[in-house]
Parts: C-alpha cells; sequence; structure tokens
C-alpha cells in the first residue's frame, strides 16, 4: 500500500539538500571567479565539474510543487498562509540580517549594503520596487512568492466558490505555459509570463503532477503530462544554458544541462511511484531542514570569507572549510532559532487570524 499522502516524504529532505549542496559548489568553485569581480578564488582546473550547479534551483521548484500540494490538501486559505509566513520570514530574516551585517562589516571594498536596502529586503518583496538584493540567491524567492500568490492563491480562492480539482489546476496553467512556448512575442503573454510565472512554471507543474502521482498512482493521464512538462523544462534549459554560456564566454552544452533536468525528473518519478522508499528515513529530516538557511547565507559570506582568508591559505582547504562553516551555521539555525521563531510567528498569526474572523462575524 501506498505510503499515507500526510506522512513526511524524507526522501524530498535529501534531494533537497543534494540541491543546495550542488548550488553551493557552483556558486564556490565557478561562479564566483568567472564573472561579476565576486571572488578572486580561481578553481580553472576544476571549474568545468561545477558549471551546471545552477541547475540545482530548478530541482528546488519541482520540490516546491510537490510540498504545497500536499500543504494545500485542506483547501484553507487561512492556513496555508499563515503556513507559509511562518515558515519562510523567520529564517529569511535572520539570515538577511546575518548577510547584512557580515557585509557592513567585512564586504568592503567589494560588497556593500545600505541601511534601507537591509528593511526592503526584509519584506521579500523588494524586487517589486527595484531594490537590490542584499545577497544575489533572493531572486529565487521572487519566483517561489509568485508561485504562491498568483497561483496557488488563486486556486485556493477559486475553491471557496466551489471545489475544483488539483488536477484542473494542472491542465490551466500546462496550458498557458504551452501557448507561452508559442505565442511568447505578444504582449498579453508577456503579462501571463510575469503573473503566472510561465518561464519557470514547467517545474512547478511537474512537482503539482509528481504529487498526484504519489497519493494515487503513475497512470497514462500523468505520463502524457509529465511529458509536457520535461519538454517545457528542456526548452527552458537550452535558452538558460545560452544565457549562461554569454555571461561567463565559456561554452556550455545543452545535451549535458538537459540530461541534469531528466535525471531530476527522474529521480523525483521514484520517489512519487514510491520506489525510494529505503531512503524515506526520518535521519534526513535534519538536513532537510537546514537546507533553507544554506541557500539563503553561504554565497556573500562565503565569498567575503574567501576575501580575508583566501590568500593566506590553501585555496581548496578555505573553500572545504567554508562550506562545512556555513552547513554548521545552518544547522544551528534550524536546530535552536527556526522552531522557536516559526512556532511563536505562527500562534501570532492564529490569534490575529481567529480575532478577525471573530469580529468579521459580529
Amino acid at each position: 500500500m501506498p505510503d499515507k499522502v500526510t506522512k513526511r516524504i524524507y526522501q524530498l529532505d535529501l534531494l533537497r539538500f543534494i540541491a543546495a549542496l550542488i548550488v553551493v559548489l557552483y556558486h564556490y568553485f565557478f561562479r564566483g571567479f568567472s564573472a561579476d569581480n565576486l571572488s578572486d578564488l580561481n578553481f580553472n582546473e576544476i571549474s568545468n565539474y561545477f558549471k551546471y550547479g545552477f541547475l540545482g534551483v530548478n530541482i528546488f521548484f519541482i520540490i516546491s510543487g510537490f510540498v504545497i500540494s500536499l500543504s494545500i490538501k485542506d483547501r484553507s486559505i487561512i492556513k496555508f498562509i499563515i503556513s507559509r509566513i511562518s515558515r519562510l520570514y523567520p529564517m529569511y530574516w535572520i539570515c538577511v540580517l546575518l548577510t547584512f551585517l557580515v557585509i557592513v562589516f567585512f564586504g568592503a571594498p567589494r560588497f556593500t549594503a545600505e541601511l534601507n536596502q537591509f528593511f526592503y529586503n526584509l519584506t521579500m518583496f523588494h524586487n517589486y520596487i527595484g531594490v537590490e538584493s542584499i545577497d544575489g540567491v533572493y531572486w529565487t524567492l521572487f519566483i517561489e512568492m509568485k508561485f504562491y500568490i498568483f497561483v496557488i492563491g488563486s486556486y485556493l480562492v477559486l475553491n471557496k466558490l466551489k471545489a475544483i480539482k488539483l488536477d484542473y489546476l494542472i491542465y490551466t496553467w500546462l496550458t498557458l505555459s504551452v501557448f507561452y512556448f508559442f505565442f511568447n512575442e505578444y504582449f498579453i503573454f508577456k503579462i501571463a509570463k510575469s503573473l503566472f510565472i510561465l518561464d519557470w512554471s514547467s517545474y512547478f507543474i511537474a512537482g503539482i503532477i509528481f504529487y498526484q502521482i504519489y497519493k494515487s498512482k503513475l497512470n497514462l493521464k500523468y505520463t502524457f503530462l509529465l511529458l509536457i512538462t520535461i519538454l517545457l523544462s528542456i526548452q527552458h534549459t537550452i535558452i538558460e544554458t545560452a544565457k549562461k554560456a554569454r555571461h561567463f564566454n565559456i561554452e556550455f552544452s545543452p545535451f549535458i544541462a538537459c540530461g541534469i533536468i531528466v535525471l531530476f525528473y527522474v529521480l523525483i518519478l521514484l520517489v512519487a511511484c514510491h520506489k525510494l522508499k529505503y531512503l524515506n528515513s526520518s535521519k534526513f529530516i535534519k538536513i532537510g531542514l537546514l537546507t533553507y538557511p544554506l541557500y539563503l547565507i553561504h554565497q556573500k559570506i562565503g565569498y567575503i570569507i574567501f576575501d580575508n582568508f583566501g590568500n593566506d591559505a590553501n585555496k581548496y582547504v578555505v573553500v572545504i572549510a567554508t562550506t562545512f562553516f556555513m552547513i554548521f551555521i545552518s544547522f544551528i539555525l534550524s536546530e535552536f532559532f527556526e522552531p522557536k521563531a516559526s512556532h511563536y510567528l505562527k500562534s501570532k498569526l492564529k490569534q490575529l487570524s481567529t480575532k478577525y474572523i471573530t469580529n468579521s462575524t459580529h
């Protein structure tokens, strides 16, 4: 019998951590030196092995689609908003603060940050008003928030009017994504792209489909839908890989990049089909929880560590030590800060929502 869909899927914790580590190593061994003057540590002798690490973000989005589908099963708007705010913001706030302080005290002359920039960043919506992120990795949170607000938000609102199956969200969003592929030059689809993140949508949709497969089974319908999302993801990957080649002025193989994407799909399909049960260990929950802070703090703080110690020690020792240090700090934050902060914020938000509902009914 399949696992109950309410049970935590620990394989996703493992895959999420692996994806985060891929991104970390991409930034440290390739991204920093290759463009934009982020680091002086040059790893040209091995950087080709890590240059495709930017694709780790794609697996984040697939897993996000899977996990969010699980969290909206009761179709409650209030519960969803409270769960997302209490899950995302406390850790984000402390990581923004840590990054800001490190930049202010140790980042000059390469990295700088302003106080008003810091406060705008705390909202997680600073991109809407053109304020630069304290750390470049925050761009993915902007995509995630769009996913929550415009896609899941509209689905939950519509469910208040009439019960709608999750499959209909898949059909609608996937249809929009396919039309965008063919007609992306039209103004209406440029607007739709902004609202419904149609350039990244295939990954979120795939995650939702994987969730549907997980709670039921793989059938012809979901196989067909997955094939469409894979084709859209491959097309997106080819475009993104070409952008990377231009930005870094080096060759990227679209075949390797697309192969990595297909591998991601296969791995999560195996999870959805209950084929990786031997990996479903509660031991992975700890590394799953430290993934979020690791992703948020590793880049600029890591580069600043390189600036201060990279010339005085073996560069490989510096990078390996920095990686373990970031994992350690992330563990401390996820183990001792996040549970208390999230619980406190969630309880306060529940009190506010209860008070609002009570007042609105009188």
